[in-house]
């Protein structure tokens, strides 16, 4: 069965009524023991002990999901604490399913996953796994961390053997088994999604720059695939200006004079990121009804009848219908032969058709008339990098004229108030930037200050292992010496 959910969809609350819980500690003590109900919906995993106060768990504070134990539910907890629940009789089950959509659904959200997802089943890395399909990524929840897969990272995808394999482009393949009869259906709405994503990024670019020719568009989508920042020098390989235009129609006015000038002097990247839903759902439909059948509930009585309802009209027609040859000169109690039939016929408001080698006639049909759809589509023209809410976001990765570490990350077409710089100490440092960026959904900020601001800011489960965290060297404001303090960082 497929199951597809939005990003922002409210879950369906779930009540557990009599769950045994024990509370365990980040060093493995038990802290609490007991009994009590259990709720999820809305935003957490709530405990209401049958004594003490509840415990509130944010689906975004829940790290993973596991049975340990038949019929035993451990839910972990982000600082290491951990919600062990027993006795959950028959809504173990729908509390799992309920849970793991839960982390999914937060997932999506902080990494940025664009649109509805399908849902399926599967194993990897000998692991049970939940697959969720998104517009432009695959996420994998198994019982630990989530695995996003963004589909412009994907090189091919292979079927055989029922196993689907998932080329990455610098990454180890991933092999997904056990599918079942949906391992067709996986891997075509990979295949889908991969031609839809690459699309629209071909449509971008070509509302972009409307003067560029087909097939430099095209080469050109190839480089730029969504959220993979391009070098100036490959794009402008296809056409001498297609990196300076870019920069120029997206970036802020008040930040392309400096941008060009670092560029200038450094090594440019450019990269757009979909960032918001283009797909339209269908609309106009109307259910379908055939108004030469009128729907007749509750009205089984013939319009023509003799009989009367109830119990005094099956008796009369029982008598009516013994009407048979043999009960007299004539047949029948009342002598009436075979034509009782008949008569019993017309009293119920029908007639017999005696002839039966005749054909009956036809009768006319009355006009069916349909609702006027518009089926899904995508609307691409809303695909804009400008104005006050882009659905793309633009970006630079800035790095010295050699290359290497450090590596830059700037916004171009949004006010965000730093720039972030970072010092991987690894082989092609811009390569994991990017990558790391992806997977955060580019939200920098959220993540910095996840890490950084305390109890102040909102919390997110990635801040803790994204490597932008332990690669930061330096946040330059966009102030008067913006331009010349990054020069100098980057040694440019």
């Amino acid at each position: 069965m497929v199951r597809s959910f939005a990003a922002s969809a409210a879950l369906r609350p779930v009540d557990v009524s009599s769950a045994e819980y024990r509370l365990i500690g980040a060093d493995g003590a038990v802290l609490e023991a007991g009994s009590g109900d259990v709720t999820t919906g809305g935003d957490a995993l709530e405990l209401r002990p049958a004594t003490g106060a509840a415990l509130r768990v944010p689906f975004g504070r829940i790290s993973s999901v596991a049975e340990p134990e038949p019929f035993i539910v451990l839910v972990g907890v982000t600082d290491g604490t951990a919600l062990e629940l027993s006795r959950l009789g028959r809504m173990r089950t729908q509390l799992l399913e309920e849970l793991r959509d839960a982390r999914a659904q937060v997932t999506a959200e902080e990494s940025g996953a664009v649109g509805s997802a399908v849902r399926f089943i599967g194993t990897v890395a000998g692991s049970s796994a939940n697959l969720h399909v998104f517009e432009d990524a695959l996420l994998i929840m198994a019982g630990g961390p989530a695995k996003r897969i963004a589909l412009s990272f994907v090189a091919d995808v292979r079927v055989r053997d029922h196993t689907v394999t998932i080329d990455l482009t610098g990454q180890d393949a991933v092999d997904i088994t056990r599918l079942g009869r949906r391992t067709d259906e996986f891997a075509a709405l990979l295949g889908e999604r991969l031609r839809e994503t690459r699309n629209r990024t071909a449509a971008f670019l070509g509302s972009l720059l409307p003067g560029l020719d087909p097939l430099a568009v095209r080469a050109a989508a190839g480089l730029l695939r969504d959220g993979v920042a391009a070098q100036a020098r490959a794009l402008d390989a296809i056409h001498p200006d297609l990196s300076a235009t870019l920069l120029r129609v997206a970036t802020l006015p008040d930040r392309y004079a400096a941008i060009a000038s670092l560029a200038d002097r450094g090594d440019l990247a450019i990269g757009f990121k979909q960032i918001a839903s283009v797909r339209r759902a269908a609309v106009g439909v109307t259910p379908w009804r055939d108004p030469s059948v009128a729907p007749h509930i509750g009205q089984h009585d013939s319009p023509g009848g003799l009989f009367g309802p109830g119990l005094g009209g099956v008796m009369a027609v029982g008598i009516m219908s013994g009407m048979e040859p043999g009960g007299g000169q004539f047949g029948g109690p009342w002598g009436y032969g075979d034509l009782g039939g008949y008569w019993a016929f017309r009293a119920l408001g029908a007639v017999m058709n005696r002839n039966s080698d005749g054909y009956r006639p036809a009768t006319s049909r009355a006009p069916a008339h349909y609702g006027l759809l518009t089926p899904e589509t995508e609307d691409l023209a809303a695909l804009t990098a400008s104005g006050a809410d882009p659905t793309v976001l633009a970006f630079a990765l800035l790095t010295s004229s050699r290359g290497g570490d450090p590596v830059a990350y700037e916004v171009l077409n949004r006010p965000e108030p730093v720039t972030y710089v970072y010092r991987t100490g690894r082989p092609e440092p811009r390569a994991l930037i990017n990558q790391s960026l992806d997977e955060a959904g580019f939200a920098a900020a959220e993540i910095h200050a996840s890490a950084t601001a305390g109890l102040t800011a909102v919390h997110r489960r990635d801040a803790a292992t994204s490597p932008l965290i332990r690669t930061l060297v330096a946040t330059v404001p966009h102030d008067s010496v913006w331009p010349a303090r990054l020069a100098d960082l980057l040694a440019c």
